[in-house]
């Protein structure tokens, strides 16, 4: 019983101090409070209200690969891993831009190019962030596909985005 008793007060302060330390992180510049991995849904994207969700990496460097993605909702289309990047950060909000080509699901050809723009901020403790994106879509096929154009013009679609924090680099510093 005492055995317990005092487990239950070790995982309190545990926690008690590892909420502290993260609620700190604010006060980082949001470039150091986004590096990390994050899983990462965007909502009301698809006509039929699907969503698709995806992992993204974040290095010290703004680069934001999403790699691996799970469409719900996408009538036979697919994307591809997506470079990205960090294209701006103000305070505790943050711009990231990024590609992937749209694909045919079941021959992988190229339907189109999806240029993303995540504007998000990132909430209390630094665990998880909240974006609005824009959705941009060209026309792209085998024969030809347009560079990405940081003049796009109006979004196609306007979507909600939630990441949350799933890992933190392992600090060398002693």
């Amino acid at each position: 019983m005492k055995l317990s008793i005092l487990k239950s007060i070790a995982t309190v302060f545990a926690l008690a101090t590892a909420t502290a330390s993260h609620a700190a992180d604010t006060s980082k510049p949001v470039i150091d409070q986004l590096v990390g991995t994050w899983f990462v849904e965007v909502t009301g994207v698809l006509p039929d209200g699907g969503a698709y969700q995806n992992i993204m990496n974040v290095d010290t460097g703004g680069t934001a690969d999403i790699v691996g993605g799970w469409m719900f909702g996408a009538g036979g289309v697919k994307f591809t891993d997506s470079p990205a990047s960090l294209t701006k950060a103000d305070g505790n909000s943050f711009e990231i831009r990024m590609f992937a080509f749209l694909a045919d699901a079941a021959t992988g050809t190229p339907k189109g190019m999806n240029i993303t723009v995540y504007r998000g901020e990132m909430q209390e403790g630094a665990d998880t962030f909240i974006a609005e994106a824009d959705l941009y879509y060209l026309p792209c096929s085998v024969e030809h596909c347009p560079a990405p154009n940081a003049e796009l013009g109006t979004p196609a679609t306007v979507a909600q985005v939630v990441g949350s924090r799933l890992a933190t680099p392992v600090s060398t510093a002693h």
